[in-house]
């Protein structure tokens, strides 16, 4: 690298420092607990740390930004099925954060998260049903739309019938549609 390149990439770090520090120099408290800041009316002093509550769970967090992917891990919501986060404020509606959204911990008003499942709906058999979004196996995807698990599972893709095979996995984003019907016999 040259010396023009080397300069350049000085003046990044050292402002990357300046904002450190003065992120530090700001700091007024250890903890700060945007809960109790709620309840009382009070603002959220800059801080070390944050105690936040993500589904009647208190978690410390270190910076005043959360991503809503981090909010799900916290809730230990990052299996197989689609959960949705939620800032929730002292009076007013609860808001969706989308999973790579920051919340500002220190925004006034904002009391705690909360992750709900994300309800699609899909078709089973010409009927409509609500579901949780998410990656199933077949087996257990009929178990939740109440298919006998001795039917076959066909999902129907562009006009198609797509067999899914027991042991198969399906990823269900909301609009699918599946069709149950008896195995057909072997010929001989």
């Amino acid at each position: 690298m040259n010396s023009e390149g080397l300069n350049q990439e000085l003046r990044v770090v050292e402002q990357a420092v300046a904002i450190e520090a003065v992120e530090l120099a700001a700091i007024e408290v250890e903890l700060a607990d945007i809960e109790h800041c709620c309840l009382h009316g009070q603002p959220v002093p800059p801080a070390r740390a944050y105690r936040i509550k993500v589904d009647s769970q208190y978690h410390e967090w270190p910076k005043a930004h959360i991503t809503g992917n981090q909010l799900l891990n916290l809730a230990d919501r990052d299996g197989h099925l689609v959960f949705e986060v939620f800032e929730s404020y002292r009076h007013g509606e609860p808001e969706l954060i989308s999973l790579h959204a920051e919340a500002d911990l220190r925004k006034h008003g904002v009391e705690k998260f909360t992750t709900a499942p994300k309800l699609v709906q899909v078709t089973i058999d010409n009927k409509p049903k609500t579901i949780q979004a998410g990656t199933y196996t077949v087996s257990d995807l009929k178990r939740v739309l109440g298919v006998d698990p001795s039917r076959v599972l066909d999902e129907v893709v562009v006009g198609e019938f797509k067999e899914l095979p027991d042991n198969g996995t399906v990823h269900v984003k909301g609009g699918e549609i599946f069709v149950s019907h008896v195995r057909q016999g072997q010929s001989s």
